[in-house]
């Protein structure tokens, strides 16, 4: 019976590790799964655990003194409060269950690793991680040599982001966190233990340079620094020896990776024609202050001045957990493009600032000063000289997980909010382990009442992060083909659309989902069922002003022009870098014979977006309201002749159509 309790652990930690294989399965995007499929294990470690709660007991109060799960559980606390004034409460839910099956991971296998034997553990975690790695790497490798020749090396690298991930940064940044428990796994092995985990280091650290990610190399060099110090704390009892060959083991795969890697990018970029944006290794590392400090409005100092300009203007609450895809919208509607919007700060810090005010801003960092404390108090303490080691690669996990944080959004990525909770709950379980060897003869702190409160709190959440879970991927199968539909005509059915969840209320990239429900029934000719929606959510994302332009496609599908122009006035100029918001207004200024407003307009947009379909469209207004011989049309298209002559042929013929005599 001993050994089947024993090996829970393990099929728990290859259930949660399993996610960085899981696809998006239909969806939108792959975390909509990934998502669902955490939670449901959650549930089912959970219940395991509630099930054999007599042997749990000691384990499920006894974490719950640790200063990091205290924090850890007051940032969640207030994080769950932010509902309450959330801009928009249903994106905060949305967020908040994936927050909630980040905690379980924790709090589940901190429970299980409760005063049990964390060498085994430990080792068993990084023979899984590194055969994971080993894996991850190799396919990455071949995907890329693959395509070595037949497209250009900046479309490579944009294309390693595997079905798992998303994009090439996180799953970057997802190899990063490995390379920590690789280390352990080599140093704590037998020959070929040690040959593979070598292997799959280089490998790993290949596949690294190959991905071009600045932001990881910033990760690499801390994590190398933590564990040079590691190195020399776990190692002065045993000599200079050990500690040379510790540090040999990761100085030598990285200085192999990096020149091996160097070679092959130089090759790749010799077969392209013309410079890209990536250049070899050593380039990407020289500029790594570029991504930082670039003039560009994309760079992320820009991104993190709008989220410290939000917070000093919202000191004691935010926006909201998860909503700041809302907030940033005050600073981007002259800023982008039709609806690109900046959904994420690139900085879960200030965005947690911006979202939950200064309390909740530092109660997330310190979550991470308290990691930090934790290993400080380990290393400190002989009593804990044992598990130093293994603190040591916990620390560097999540200090891995500390500078994608900085500078992307980890947070709603699940492969790595699974590897940022194993390490935690690994980084709390020495305490606990050596309370055992002292025969720890502590009294039970917590009412037994108020036990049972928590964990039928904490059972209500789990079951909640299920339910909204199920949702949002449901959700997003949905938001897969409606994405394509989006400002031109619909293409998708009622019936293929019409079981849309009403949670979420806004799509991935923030579209308010009730808006764009309406349009296939307008379509369709449903004008009841279309207005309902268009007035049953119009605070989504009233910011974007995408229900207006709905809206005003109501009104004139029921002929009534007045209002369909009203709405597409309201939505253009709250939004005047949309080309549809543009395109709606002209037509609707048209009917009405409004020439003063098609100018407006046009004169607004070309302030944001000159095109040439622009000065067509707004030149085609005015031959219909003005006519062939109005003088200042004809100076307008020759000066738009001037100013495209590449798109000369649009406007060419356009021009004959006006009377030059």
């Amino acid at each position: 019976m001993q050994k089947v309790k024993n090996g829970v652990q393990l099929i728990c930690l290859v259930l949660y590790l399993a996610v960085h294989f899981l696809p998006e399965v239909g969806g939108a995007d792959p975390m909509g799964f990934q998502w669902l499929y955490v939670s449901a294990i959650d549930l089912l470690i959970a219940g395991y655990i509630l099930f054999n709660y007599s042997d749990f007991k000691e384990a499920i109060t006894g974490i719950f003194k640790s200063q990091f799960v205290i924090v850890y559980s007051l940032y969640l606390i207030w994080a769950l409060a932010s509902y309450f004034y959330a801009l928009n409460p249903t994106e905060t839910l949305v967020c908040l269950a994936r927050l909630v099956s980040t905690f379980f991971i924790f709090i589940n296998l901190s429970v299980l690793f409760y005063k049990k034997d964390l060498f085994v553990l430990f080792k068993q975690l990084a023979f899984l991680v590194t055969l994971f790695a080993f894996v991850d790497a190799l396919f990455l490798s071949i995907e890329f040599f693959w395509q070595l020749g037949q497209k250009p090396f900046d479309n490579i690298i944009l294309s390693l982001r595997s079905i798992a991930y998303g994009n090439k940064n996180i799953r970057a940044a997802s190899v990063l966190i490995n390379v920590p428990f690789i280390l352990y796994y080599i140093v704590q092995s037998k020959k070929i233990g040690k040959v593979f985990g070598i292997i799959a280091l280089c490998l790993t650290l290949f596949a690294l340079f190959i991905l071009n990610t600045r932001s990881t190399f910033v990760g690499l060099f801390l994590i190398f620094i933590i564990y040079t110090v590691g190195a020399f704390i776990v190692s002065k009892k045993e000599g200079r020896k050990s500690i040379f060959f510790n540090l040999a083991y990761f100085i030598l795969p990285i200085i192999f990776s990096f020149f091996v890697s160097n070679m092959v990018i130089k090759h790749a970029l010799s077969l392209q024609k013309g410079a890209g944006g990536y250049g070899t290794v050593a380039k990407r590392i020289v500029d790594i202050t570029n991504d930082i400090s670039s003039d560009n409005r994309n760079a992320r100092l820009d991104f993190w001045a709008t989220g410290i300009d939000y917070t000093r203007k919202h000191l004691l609450i935010g926006n909201g957990y998860g909503n700041w895809k809302l907030s940033s919208l005050f600073y981007e509607k002259e800023h982008t493009r039709d609806f690109v919007v900046r959904y994420h700060l690139h900085n879960d810090f200030i965005e947690n600032f911006a979202d939950l005010g200064i309390i909740g801003g530092f109660l997330f960092l310190f979550i991470f000063l308290s990691a930090f404390l934790l290993v400080l108090k380990i290393w400190r303490n002989k009593a804990y000289s044992k598990y130093h080691f293994a603190a040591t690669i916990a620390l560097m996990a999540i200090s891995c997980y500390f500078v994608d944080a900085a500078l992307n959004f980890p947070v709603e990525r699940t492969v790595m909010q699974v590897m940022f909770a194993i390490s935690a709950a690994f980084l709390v379980a020495p305490f606990s382990a050596l309370k055992k060897e002292k025969e720890e003869k502590s009294k039970r702190i917590f009412n037994p009442y108020f036990t049972n409160g928590v964990i039928a709190i904490l059972v209500f959440l789990l079951i909640g992060s299920i339910a909204i879970n199920a949702m949002v991927y449901k959700s997003l199968r949905l938001q897969k083909y409606m994405m394509a539909d989006l400002g031109t005509v619909p293409i998708m059915t009622i019936d293929q659309v019409k079981s849309l969840p009403s949670i979420p209320n806004l799509s991935f990239n923030s579209m308010p989902l009730p808006a764009m429900l309406a349009r296939y029934y307008l379509k369709y000719k449903k004008y009841d069922e279309a207005y309902r929606l268009l007035n049953s959510d119009k605070h989504a994302n009233p910011y974007l002003h995408y229900n207006d332009y709905v809206m005003s496609q109501y009104f004139a599908a029921k002929g009534n022009n007045d209002s369909a122009l009203m709405y597409a006035k309201k939505a253009f100029y709250n939004w005047p870098t949309a080309n549809v918001y543009f395109y709606q207004l002209i037509p609707m200024a048209v009917k009405v014979k409004d020439s003063t407003e098609i100018t407006k307009a046009f004169n607004t947009y070309i302030k944001f977006r000159n095109e040439p379909s622009a000065w067509n469209t707004y030149l085609n207004a005015r031959l219909e309201l003005m006519g062939a011989k109005d003088p200042f049309s004809m100076q307008l298209i020759d000066s738009a002749l001037k100013q495209f002559p590449n798109d000369s042929a649009r406007l060419t013929k356009l021009r004959s159509s006006f009377s030059f005599n």
